[in-house]
């Protein structure tokens, strides 16, 4: 059984700030491509990094469910059991170990402990099914977690998008020195005022252009929520295909070892041992 490699400090550092660069990077190349993404305010920057994780993590799921720990269960199952039919399970070990597969690794650690008592054989079964089953599963549940964030990010760009929009409506008494200050903070808004200086004249643009202030805020609010939503469709759908695998997995694991360990131990006499 092979240890997990773990990254250290210094490893874990590195990749948490080469995530950073590639997200920032995005962020604003995405800023300048893509309008919708200009117009979704701030609140598309962390949509942004939680659907990275997503991708990330549906990459690694799906390289380690589909290929590194598929299981092809009945052709295992029939290679082993023609050399325990045989008596041979020294050869049957060997083919256990010969896989690369989860289910060689636990039914290899069981037929290798065979001529112990039934108690140790399970002991050797368990210890490395407790190490490989936990890694079958590991971070598929993150994507629904990730689902749920994402709209929630979305609503909550939804929100001060429109707060901002209705804010920026009630703007009008140009002798209220706060109503100034944010009359200002409007103008990136309204095209036609940037040009203006003059506190009044700053405070009547704005006024006057009341209905782009409010489609600008509309537009951020629901660039946002389409975008949460599109990283949370994408992030469920993931996690349903992934968990089912997950499962199918898990299932032919239990299966094949159960049958296989149940006819080396019931014929145990027979064997070569």
């Amino acid at each position: 059984m092979h240890e997990e490699r773990r990254l250290g400090p210094g490893i874990k550092l590195v990749v948490f700030l080469g995530f950073g660069a590639v997200w920032l990077g995005l962020a604003f190349l995405f800023s300048n491509i893509l309008p919708s993404f200009k117009e979704g305010g701030w609140g598309m920057w962390p949509i942004l990094a939680v659907g990275m994780v997503a991708i990330i993590i549906i990459v690694d799921r799906t390289r380690f469910l589909f290929i590194a720990s598929s299981v092809h269960r009945h052709r295992f199952v029939a290679e082993v059991q023609k050399h325990l039919m045989h008596g041979d399970v020294a050869a049957a070990v060997s083919y256990c170990h010969s896989s690369v597969e989860p289910l060689g690794r636990i039914v290899g650690a069981g037929l290798a402990n065979l001529r112990r008592p039934d108690d140790e054989v399970q002991d050797a079964v368990d210890e490395v099914a407790l190490y490989d089953l936990p890694r079958i599963e590991k971070r598929t549940g993150y994507l629904a977690m990730i689902g749920n964030i994402s709209t929630l990010l979305g609503l909550l760009g939804t929100i001060v998008g429109l707060i901002k929009s209705f804010a920026g409506v009630s703007i009008g008494n140009v002798n209220d020195p706060a109503t100034i200050a944010k009359a200002r903070q409007y103008m990136k808004f309204v095209p036609a005022c940037a040009g203006l200086k003059n506190s009044r004249a700053i405070v009547a643009c704005i006024d006057q252009n009341k209905a782009t202030i409010l489609a600008k805020g509309i537009s951020e609010a629901m660039n946002c929520t389409a975008f949460g939503l599109g990283v949370g469709i994408t992030a469920l759908l993931a996690f349903s295909v992934l968990n089912g695998r997950t499962q199918r997995l898990l299932d032919d694991i239990s299966e094949g070892t159960v049958y296989v360990m149940n006819l080396a131990v019931g014929n145990r006499k027979s064997m070569k041992l």
